[in-house]
């Protein structure tokens, strides 16, 4: 197809989209992004991502299903982990009223015969001996899965962005692939400017930039809000590397999630469960007033930054309570990540209605749950790219969507970066990237 498309962002999204478009013949395909492919700022260039389909959201646990079989093609040998997971809470309403949408989702779906509600450590620990030390869970009630798991996601960007390559997708990086801004002609986009000073034109764009989005364009700071979770690693011994090889991933609503270690470097991966930071530094300034609202601060920029105290103490609260044995090790890679939700957790992804020519198409507002569909994502946005309905679907659109909170995410206060340590002299951040 004679079409160009300009993608911007080499994320999740990016890189699937160009990857879908290419297998439908389109061969003038460039995308860009501050760094090469896969982004260093995308959420997904990371250690690894829970691929699940428990969503209280029909759409979604349709949409999960199929990705979680596109996983399994075996292009993803080695990279995505089918060990199943278990997804707990010690008694929240909301998220036990989550878990038990989900599994009616899934039910409805035909895919309930994988489930077994479990709660108390013997129950648990059948699916996961490794955590029979834990300390607390005979508190624990949730599901457990054997159609889950976890993909290894800077690895899984890097292969279908190669993928991509080999189709055909020109990728391109440094101040020739940062945008700066768009060109506009009256209510017509004619070219995204960059950091080099060029500009850069195509027939169509596709705005896939994940939490920089509304820093990009700040008119979707009223759509999105930028927020970042944090993580860190310890190191295991080959010896325990190997009794914890297989492991399920272990969640639990009010602490947590871990994963099974990685058997390079032996790390294993720590998240806890809080309702993620924000950093309001950006600006948007309409109708005769100014609004402030949160824009990422990425680690790519301030490499001096590793976690808040407070997560670190609460990294250590998991390991403490879940993982007893490792107790006292020294936090590794600790470090943020960011994600752009939408008021409803439902991704943005339709034409900006600023532009009636249809040239730029807003394919972001991931809401954290937007790895897990690499595979797939693409498919959809090349739908929307291309006027079909599967794409174009009303939950997507740019809308006044109401906010409320997500479920899956324990407590409602966001905090700002600059109240847990940072400011405009620097970072006061835990910082343990013994990489």
């Amino acid at each position: 197809m004679d079409a160009s498309v300009l993608i911007i962002g080499s994320g999740t999204f990016g890189i699937s989209t160009a990857y879908h478009l290419a297998k439908r013949g389109y061969t003038f395909i460039t995308c860009i992004d501050k760094h090469p492919c896969p982004s260093l700022d995308s959420a997904a260039f990371d250690l690894n991502k829970i691929i699940r389909t428990e969503y209280d959201e029909p759409l979604y646990a349709e949409l999960a299903i199929e990705a979680l079989e596109a996983w399994r093609d075996p292009m993803w040998k080695d990279i995505f982990h089918e060990t199943g997971w278990i997804v707990t809470t010690c008694g929240e309403p909301a998220a036990a009223q989550h878990l038990r949408r989900s599994y009616e989702n899934l039910k409805r779906q035909g895919h309930a015969d994988s489930i077994d509600f479990v709660g108390g450590k013997d129950q648990i620990t059948r699916y996961v001996p490794q955590i029979t030390a834990a300390r607390g869970l005979d508190n624990w009630k949730g599901l457990w899965n054997r159609q889950a798991g976890w993909a290894h996601a800077k690895n899984a960007l890097a292969k279908l962005g190669s993928e991509a390559e080999q189709l055909g997708v020109r990728f391109i990086s440094g101040a020739g692939g940062t945008m700066t801004g768009l060109v506009r002609e009256s209510n017509r986009i004619t070219g995204v400017k960059v950091k080099s000073g060029a500009v850069l034109t195509a027939s169509r764009y596709i705005l896939a930039t994940g939490a920089a989005s509304p820093a990009i364009l700040p008119e979707l700071s009223p759509q999105l809000w930028s927020k970042c979770w944090t993580l860190a690693h310890i190191q295991l011994t080959k010896e325990e590397v190997e009794q914890f090889k297989g492991m399920p991933v272990v969640d639990n609503h009010e602490l947590g999630f871990f994963f099974e270690p990685d058997p390079d470097s032996g790390w294993i991966k720590i998240c806890n469960a809080f309702p993620g930071y924000q950093w309001r530094k950006g600006e948007y300034a309409h109708d005769g007033k100014v609004e402030k609202y949160s824009v990422p601060r990425y680690a790519s920029d301030h490499p001096e930054d590793g976690i808040p105290e407070e997560a670190v103490q609460a990294i250590n609260r998991f390991i403490d309570a879940v993982v007893p044995q490792f107790s006292g090790r020294p936090l590794l890679g600790a470090r943020i990540c960011w994600c752009t939700d939408t008021p409803d957790q439902h991704w943005l992804i339709g034409p900006h209605p600023n532009y009636p020519g249809g040239e730029l198409l807003l394919a972001t507002g991931d809401s954290g749950h937007g790895f897990k569909f690499l595979p797939t994502i693409g498919k959809y946005i090349a739908d929307a790219f291309e006027g079909r309905e599967t794409g174009l679907r009303k939950e997507w659109q740019w809308s006044e969507r109401k906010w409320h909170r997500d479920p899956t995410r324990p407590g409602d206060v966001v905090k700002d970066l600059g109240d847990v340590g940072i400011d405009s002299d620097g970072s006061k951040l835990y910082n343990a990237c013994h990489c």
